[in-house]
């Protein structure tokens, strides 16, 4: 997920670290006084002497679920993937260029190169500007200004990409295949993939949850009735984390495309850079009430939209990070879906 550091497209963090802990449930090293969930690939020194045998002075910079981020000094980073191929690589080395085109009032990553070391893909790509919009977001505040702000800012302006063959290749979550496999539409695009998710996780699911089939044959129904729009890039995880900013808390680059990025209707976008804010906070409905409310006043959105895409993203990524839904991402998508005013938007 998103990454406490100014250095591209970020795989995940410091921060990061602590919003898996969350997420997870499952704690395993730490580094510099953070909880690490085991999943996270660390940093080696086989990597470090690697790096210093091109020529670099290497550090350790960041590690999350997908892979390890090493600084390589001069506005360059190397990330060693987990689990990624070449050719997604490469696809992502795409996307990143179409996104580039549009000609955003921000910094986007760039895939410089992609290889393969004794069957570990491995990315050099440019270290991006800027501090993380995160570190002006206490966990306990109430009020959430100037971070809604530059949040609402920069879905604005990812709403103006269009979208591109490559995003549509894009897979999301841990699928195998394309988000928009089989699929002429964006709402027939998502309703598959909850379609699919609900075959492996529904159980689970109803285990915690259980009017689940009724809620969840309402929001296939108003997905199916949602108005088109034209479809946009969809980052898919604007957590503060994930936007980088100057001193005068202005965006300079936005980063870790990939968890559910695609192509499709910007309002998914907004919907879930709202429920997402200031997640697991004291204050954390309240916060996600105000900022759907002012995305919908500052971009056109409809209200009941926005909580019928809370509602997709809660089915959908419900178990991305446990299949028996023991983590804290699990859980608050229970909670998402238990809400009243999302009930009211599926006319439970």
């Amino acid at each position: 997920m998103g990454e406490e550091q100014a250095n591209g497209e970020a795989m995940a963090g410091r921060a990061t670290w602590s919003r898996s802990a969350e997420r997870s449930g499952t704690f395993g090293l730490t580094w510099e006084g953070w909880a690490v969930p085991e999943f996270v690939l660390t940093h080696t020194q086989e990597w470090l002497d690697h790096f210093a045998l091109q020529g670099y002075r290497a550090s350790p910079l960041a590690a999350g679920v997908e892979g390890a981020i090493y600084d390589l000094g001069s506005d360059l980073i190397a990330k060693v993937w987990r689990a990624r191929r070449q050719g997604e690589l490469e696809l992502m080395q795409h996307f990143y260029a179409d996104v580039a085109k549009a000609g955003l009032p921000f910094m986007t990553p760039e895939i410089l190169t992609v290889e393969q070391i004794d069957g570990v893909s491995v990315t050099y790509e440019r270290k991006l500007p800027g501090k993380p919009l995160q570190q002006r977001l206490a966990f306990d505040d109430r009020e959430v200004e100037p971070v809604a702000a530059r949040v609402i800012d920069v879905l604005q302006a990812l709403s103006s990409v269009p979208a591109t063959e490559a995003m549509r290749r894009l897979r999301v979550l841990d699928e195998k295949q394309p988000l928009w496999t089989g699929a002429d539409t964006f709402q027939d695009a998502l309703t598959n993939l909850l379609s699919r998710r609900v075959a492996r996780f529904g159980d689970v699911i109803r285990t915690r949850l259980g009017d689940f089939d009724r809620r969840y044959e309402s929001l296939r129904r108003r997905l199916q009735a949602l108005a088109r729009c034209p479809d946009t890039v969809i980052h898919g995880d604007l957590v503060p984390e994930n936007i980088l900013v100057d001193e005068r808390a202005r965006p300079v680059a936005v980063l870790d495309f990939g968890f559910l990025t695609t192509a499709g209707d910007p309002r998914l976008d907004a919907a879930i850079a709202a429920s997402v804010l200031n997640m697991y906070g004291p204050y954390a409905p309240a916060i996600t009430e105000a900022l759907t409310a002012q995305a919908a006043q500052d971009l056109g959105y409809p209200v009941d939209v926005l909580l019928i895409y809370q509602a997709t993203y809660a089915v959908a990524t419900a178990n991305a990070f446990t299949c028996d839904g023991s983590d804290g991402h699990f859980a608050w998508c229970i909670n998402q879906l238990r809400r009243s005013d999302i009930g009211d938007a599926l006319s439970m």
